[in-house]
């Protein structure tokens, strides 16, 4: 996602995303899927590494409670739900809640991403929004900001619906930015849970198999229906490398082999490459006319293929080129575009590594001024061709005879 920031983006910005929209180039044979869809990125920066009909929209089932989660995670976390009979009446997957039980937030979001609970997801829904509808416009609201294409979310918990469908492309978007809350990693990275007691604890395991198969493994969520037949976003983690994968339309046999082996073949063909680290001393900015030195205000990764020696490249541009006003230490005053094989991959924000004075004021001539010496050595001199060399001599002599 490249954008040209604006200076009060620059100043605030907390992280870079490299291109989603680059083309993934790679000289490894990919693996076969079964899957319709499936993409696979750079969980940290967005950047694609594998794709396949990644804006193609399709049912995605339980995946739907990867923002079910997140919301309730951030609009609702200290509330209490209330279960009612609507939610408990929720057909598929279920967590088992009984109408009129009352229980903690994050409980039930817990309870609902290890088993796939649509009863939790209902009852979550109506918790945070007031209202199912309400919520599902939060859902896609967010989605919205987060600029996730082929979304397009109905209901909280991915029952099948011809007005509820995702594409790869969107859902990878989604769980990158879910990842981003520590709450919403910590949860989908569990393996085991409980309810409270009523009368005896509920306990809940993971149907995620990739946290008990996959080395690595941080989650995320996986479905099922007849219609959406089997999906999952997969993530995981080796040697500072963060991938995520979203499988759409896969089949039952294919699904656990297709997770594995595309982000086995994410981790064997490709490896993180530091772009530029945060403070690191990037150049000089021309800023009305002073040569300011910058440095970068932020790190940014990239990801090359294992045998690739890319070309690195910074070019360096002022917010405001012209401005002869002070520059204080730290101030966000420009930003460099990194490219990689001169392809632009990203824009960070840089800083002045010291204050600069301000420029003087520039000399301004008043003409006036000049012209006053000229205009009263004019008038001397007409005065003094007036009364001529002799005028004094004149006025005397005249005194004297008269006496």
């Amino acid at each position: 996602m490249i954008h040209r920031w604006k200076e009060a983006l620059l100043s605030a910005a907390a992280m870079v995303f490299v291109s989603t929209l680059t083309p993934p180039v790679w000289a490894h044979r990919a693996p076969a899927l079964s899957a319709h869809a499936a993409i696979l990125v750079n969980g940290s920066t967005g950047q694609i590494l594998y794709a396949r009909n990644i804006r193609g929209e399709f049912y995605p089932a339980s995946i739907t409670k990867i923002m079910t989660a997140y919301l309730a995670i951030t609009h609702g976390w200290h509330d209490t739900v209330h279960v009612s009979v609507q939610a408990q009446d929720q057909i598929g997957s279920s967590a088992y809640l009984r109408a009129g039980q009352s229980l903690p937030m994050p409980k039930v979001v817990t309870a609902m991403m290890l088993v796939s609970g649509n009863d939790a997801a209902y009852a979550i829904a109506q918790t945070v929004g007031g209202t199912v509808p309400n919520f599902v416009r939060m859902m896609n609201r967010q989605a919205r900001i987060w600029g996730a294409p082929g979304i397009h979310f109905d209901n909280p918990n991915g029952l099948p619906d011809p007005k509820h469908v995702v594409s790869a492309l969107g859902m990878a978007v989604i769980a990158e930015h879910a990842m981003q809350n520590p709450v919403f990693r910590r949860i989908v990275s569990t393996k085991e849970s409980t309810l409270p007691p009523d009368p005896t604890p509920r306990v809940y395991y993971n149907q995620n198999q990739l946290l008990y198969n996959f080395p690595g493994a941080v989650g995320i969520k996986i479905g099922y229906t007849i219609e959406a037949d089997e999906t999952i976003v997969g993530a995981a983690r080796r040697h500072h490398l963060l991938l995520i994968e979203v499988l759409l339309k896969d089949t039952p046999a294919g699904l656990w082999p297709d997770a594995q082996n595309l982000l086995s073949w994410g981790f064997r063909n490709f490896r993180p490459l530091t772009l530029v680290t945060r403070g690191q001393r990037l150049g000089t900015l021309d800023v009305g006319g002073r040569r300011v030195p910058v440095r970068s205000a932020q790190g940014l990764t990239y990801t090359v293929e294992k045998t690739a020696h890319p070309e690195i490249g910074v070019q360096l541009a002022a917010l405001t080129p012209h401005s002869n006003r002070p520059i204080r230490q730290h101030e966000t005053i420009g930003e460099a575009e990194i490219t990689v094989n001169r392809h632009l991959v990203a824009q960070v924000p840089v800083r002045a590594a010291r204050a600069v004075a301000p420029l003087p004021p520039p000399l301004r001539w008043n003409w006036a001024w000049l012209l006053l010496p000229v205009a009263v050595a004019a008038s001397l001199g007409i005065g003094t061709r007036r009364l001529g060399p002799n005028a004094g001599r004149r006025r005397l002599g005249g005194g004297v005879n008269r006496g």
